[in-house]
């Protein structure tokens, strides 16, 4: 019985290049879209972290500035005529008051501190995601003018496309390195008054 020969399509070796040069373009765009990905998460997680962070800055500030009325108040009484007994009472009060204002500066500075990292690291992810976000718009733009080269024959494409590609791939370099910049205009000067409480 004769041996039936399946035909196999064999195309011009200049479309195998272009379909290698295309699949390649692709996977960069999956890597750089995964990065912008990446990238957007982190500065949602970052701004969330930062903003909480904040707040426990002011509640800090809060306390801080409870604990000022009272030592005002206990220094008023003490410039009355409390008894002995009073006054060690106030006294010790006030010392105690003193101190937990000297805690709450410190650990206020450290979270200041933290959250105004935390607003860095958002901004550099921020930055980052906005760069991969145009790297992959030039990756897509690449891809469609290589193809128009099977379409058309044309070589005008795949150089325009292979341009555009390398622009697409220094874009994504550029955004994977990305540094934001400063920040001090979006956190709390170290100086500021602490929220007043509410008379409510």
């Amino acid at each position: 019985m004769a041996e039936i020969e399946i035909p196999h399509g064999e195309g011009k070796p200049g479309e195998k290049r272009v379909g290698i040069l295309i699949a390649i373009i692709a996977v960069l765009l999956a890597v750089v879209g995964a990065l912008g990905h990446d990238a957007a998460n982190e500065m949602i997680v970052d701004e969330v972290k930062a903003s909480n962070a904040f707040s426990w800055y002011q509640a800090k500030r809060q306390r801080e500035y409870l604990n000022d009325i009272e030592l005002r108040r206990i220094d008023i009484e003490l410039a009355g005529n409390p008894t002995p007994a009073q006054g060690d009472a106030l006294r010790h009060l006030a010392s105690d008051l003193r101190k937990k204002n000297d805690e709450y500066r410190k650990e206020g500075e450290h979270i200041q501190a933290e959250a105004r990292q935390l607003g860095l690291d958002a901004r550099i992810a921020s930055a980052r995601n906005d760069g991969f976000d145009h790297a992959e718009i030039l990756l897509q733009v690449a891809i469609v003018l290589c193809s128009l080269t099977l379409l058309t024959e044309s070589r005008v494409f795949l150089r325009i496309g292979l341009a555009v590609a390398v622009a697409g791939i220094v874009a994504g370099g550029l955004a994977f390195n990305r540094k934001a910049g400063p920040v001090a205009a979006e956190t709390p000067p170290a100086n500021a008054s602490p929220a007043r409480p509410s008379s409510h």
